[in-house]
């Protein structure tokens, strides 16, 4: 081979050796730079972070109503315990006022059936006169409130007669303007005495001091027709009567209904 093809195939040789140095160094250059590329364009992280913080905010958001669901559950729950709660009060009012109603009607029975006063069996009846306990509630009513004025404003006498002292006119009085509001009534006043004495003794001290109020009755405008005056000695005592047989309380005028 001559020189000069020896030198041109060596020539030819530099350049492709060269032209693949180049090829190479390229392919190096492009691979740096779309790494550069590739790291320069990662803002798709930044992206994916905002994308994961969005939803957090999403949950923040997502967190208030079901803070208010509760404290609706807390409200309905509460207003359901109030509700209930007024009604077991509603039942407990209905509950306590049925006794009562019952109770009432207990005793609306026992006034029809029991007495409220009863007369003493030695006390004297006659004819259409009756006992205080057979009679009407009202009557015995009227009965109790006699009696409980007559026990505070006693009728007293001068000591061994049947004069009537001036303090006892007035108690008198009231009884019979009482009385006169209730014309079909009538009385008998029971004269009392203590065990002072000889039995017929106190039996006459009762009957005249019986006598004496029935006509100062009279004469207070009370019918006559409608009183009667009855004397029973020591023998319906109220209380117990001293050694000596004195008792102030038991030395005593009534008021009692006999017919109504």
């Amino acid at each position: 081979m001559s020189p000069a093809k020896k030198i041109f195939f060596l020539c030819l040789a530099l350049i492709i050796l060269i032209v693949l140095c180049v090829n190479m160094h390229l392919e190096k250059l492009s691979k740096n730079t779309s790494i550069e590329q590739v790291q320069e364009s990662k803002p798709i992280p930044v992206a994916k972070e905002i994308q994961k913080e969005e939803p957090k905010q999403e949950v923040v958001t997502n967190e208030e109503p079901n803070k208010e669901e509760p404290l609706k559950e807390e409200l309905t729950s509460s207003s359901l315990k109030e509700s209930s709660e007024n009604q077991i009060k509603d039942e407990l009012k209905i509950s306590k006022e049925e006794p009562v109603k019952e109770e009432i009607i207990d005793s609306e029975e026992k006034t029809e059936d029991e007495p409220l006063i009863t007369t003493d069996k030695k006390y004297k009846r006659t004819g259409n006169e009756k006992p205080i306990e057979e009679m009407s509630i009202n009557t015995q009513l009227l009965q109790i409130r006699i009696r409980d004025y007559v026990t505070k404003y006693p009728i007293t006498f001068r000591t061994s007669s049947n004069q009537i002292t001036k303090k006892s006119l007035n108690t008198i009085s009231t009884v019979v303007k009482i009385l006169k509001n209730y014309p079909t009534l009538k009385i008998e006043v029971a004269g009392h005495t203590d065990a002072a004495g000889s039995k017929k003794y106190n039996l006459g001290v009762s009957i005249s001091r019986a006598v004496a109020v029935k006509k100062q009755m009279i004469a207070y405008g009370f019918d006559k027709n409608r009183i009667k005056a009855r004397g029973y000695g020591e023998n319906i005592p109220i209380v117990e009567n001293n050694a000596k047989g004195y008792s102030k309380v038991n030395r005593r005028v009534e008021f009692n209904i006999i017919e109504e």
